[in-house]
């Protein structure tokens, strides 16, 4: 895995980047991890000109030099983000004067990019390692608002997907395990408060063996066959039912989401659904 892949295996990532017109930075943020990849310097000439050049002229090569360096440092960043775009939430970008504004507005940025980059930039104290750090911190809000943003619009294609006559959508333990079996599920949608354990017992009395999921405080049942008291059977395995579901899920090449409860939607997928749903490759009703 290179640095990039590696950080982009959460699914939520951001694009960070600095500028002024003596130096630039850009990196990425992913869960608690900075890693700045790059810190340029421009070679923009200060305003004192050497003499001999008219003010004219000397003014058009500080500007002509600002230009190439906007360039190089837009270039290099998109460069950078391109191969993993798709696993990164939004582009941030800061710096401590008007620099940065004036770089997204004259789209210096890939085309590409400049689709992921967010309305808001910021204002921080340096155009280097620092500053990038210091761009998280004054964006922070602004990231969790983005990642709730993308778990809702996840969440309304399941929603709009049900009320269609075909859905390609399924929820529940045993539907979405069904559709998971077929590899039918494009994308698992698991609540982060999700708390179950997949178990495989064995009645004490009759030795049948039997699947449950249970959350930590429920009784076992009783045995499905002879409906001996679950007491006395023995708990031949016991998983996280998130871990058995994400390991069926990576035999599909299924995308696993992670929903939070921090939204509507996301409390709708918990309590509504059973804290599991499924969009699918195909209709599965």
């Amino acid at each position: 895995l290179t640095q990039l892949e590696d950080m982009l295996v959460d699914k939520k990532s951001y694009g960070l980047f600095v500028i002024d017109r003596s130096e630039a930075a850009f990196g990425i943020a992913s869960g608690k991890r900075i890693h700045v990849q790059e810190h340029l310097v421009s070679n923009i000439m200060g305003k004192h000109r050497q003499g001999g050049q008219s003010a004219q002229r000397f003014e058009r090569l500080i500007e002509e030099a600002a230009h190439n360096f906007f360039k190089r440092a837009t270039e290099h960043a998109s460069s950078y983000w391109l191969p993993n775009l798709e696993d990164i939430q939004a582009i941030i970008v800061g710096g401590p004067g008007a620099t940065k504004d004036f770089v997204v507005k004259n789209d210096y940025f890939h085309h590409e990019i400049a689709k992921k980059i967010a309305k808001t930039t910021f204002d921080v104290g340096y155009s280097n390692d620092s500053g990038v750090r210091e761009l998280v911190e004054n964006a922070g809000a602004m990231m969790g608002e983005i990642e709730l943003d993308a778990e809702r619009q996840v969440m309304n294609v399941f929603l709009g997907e049900l009320v269609k006559s075909a859905p390609k959508a399924t929820y529940g333990e045993k539907m979405v395990r069904q559709a998971l079996d077929q590899g039918a599920v494009g994308r698992l949608l698991i609540s982060e408060a999700l708390r179950k354990s997949s178990l495989t017992l064995q009645c004490g009395a009759c030795k049948h063996e039997w699947d449950v999921s249970l959350s930590r405080n429920e009784p076992i049942p009783n045995c499905p066959s002879c409906k001996a008291s679950g007491e006395n059977a023995e708990e031949l395995k016991n998983v996280s039912l998130i871990d058995e579901l994400t390991v069926m899920a990576s035999k599909s090449n299924t995308e696993v989401v992670y929903i939070s409860v921090d939204t509507e939607e996301g409390s709708q997928l918990l309590y509504g659904f059973g804290g599991l749903a499924g969009i699918c490759r195909y209709p599965m009703m």
